[in-house]
């Protein structure tokens, strides 16, 4: 019964838009990927990121390194972290390769190696939905947060259409929500073995593996709650941009429904002067 209709989906999948992201052949592409998708993300948000020059910028789930060294690029001190020690030796290379003094470190979000206040700005691009415990993470991003400084979150929520990160296999949107896991690690079998992948099953369980893994499965509403609980952060703006044509933005507002409609969350923090002053009380 799976493997059926398994087949079906895999029949109907080609019917659904391809959704396209560069950078996949080897990861000095993506890496350039990174740090085109680095130079559009000063290009599109720079009144919000503020001016970068002289601004010490970590850049939270850096990757391969390549949106670091756009931003270090723009006159920013710029640090990447990531928990991947493969990641960071690839960023290192990427930055020596781009002539650029960008700094990478591994760690985790949730206990950062950075001192109290040490940013002035902190951007997690497609890292909120990687956290293990994102609540911490917050907390800590807020920590290493100076006062009056900010915090830039995107991330792709859990009920979004692409929210089981496997479009590269699957095109269906929903198909975390739609399908029983069994049936989806089935269609990426198909799939794999379509493309020639010399062990389908094997590759279509690792896959899974991550999926259960790597993805804290954290909503909208989820994301709000634990952002609300921080007083010391401001949220100056918030936009949930769905995730093919701005014109459909509409349907993220819709009660309810709205979540299902939402590519991705733009979040802009701001963490209160006020923190400094509570910070020198209670020490």
């Amino acid at each position: 019964m799976i493997r059926l209709c398994a087949r079906a989906i895999h029949a109907l999948d080609g019917l659904f838009p391809r959704v396209r992201v560069a950078g996949r052949d080897s990861n000095a592409a993506y890496a350039e990927w990174e740090y085109e998708e680095g130079k559009n993300l000063i290009s599109r948000y720079g009144a919000q990121f503020g001016a970068l020059e002289g601004t010490r910028v970590l850049d939270v789930g850096c990757g391969l390194g390549g949106k670091t060294v756009a931003y270090t690029e723009a006159g920013a001190e710029a640090f990447g972290v990531d928990i991947s020690t493969d990641n960071v030796a690839a960023a290192v290379r990427f930055a020596a390769s781009r002539g650029r003094r960008a700094r990478f470190v591994v760690g985790d979000a949730a206990s950062l190696p950075f001192a109290d206040a040490s940013f002035g700005l902190v951007v997690a691009n497609d890292s909120m939905e990687h956290f293990a415990d994102p609540a911490l993470a917050a907390a800590d991003l807020s920590r290493i947060l100076a006062p009056g400084g900010r915090l830039f979150l995107f991330f792709t929520p859990w009920r979004s259409p692409l929210g089981s990160h496997l479009y590269d296999y699957i095109r269906m949107p929903w198909c975390h929500l739609l399908l029983p896991e069994r049936v989806i690690e089935e269609v990426l079998r198909l799939a794999l073995r379509k493309r020639g992948e010399p062990d389908p099953a094997g590759r279509a369980a690792l896959l899974m593996d991550e999926f259960r893994t790597e993805l804290n499965r954290i909503t909208v509403r989820r994301y709000r709650r634990i952002i609300g609980g921080r007083s010391e952060l401001e949220t100056v703006f918030e936009r949930l941009r769905p995730p093919k044509f701005e014109s459909l933005r509409f349907l993220t507002r819709m009660p309810v429904v709205g979540e299902f409609f939402t590519g991705t969350v733009v979040s802009l923090l701001r963490k209160s002067d006020e923190a400094a002053d509570s910070a020198r009380h209670s020490s």
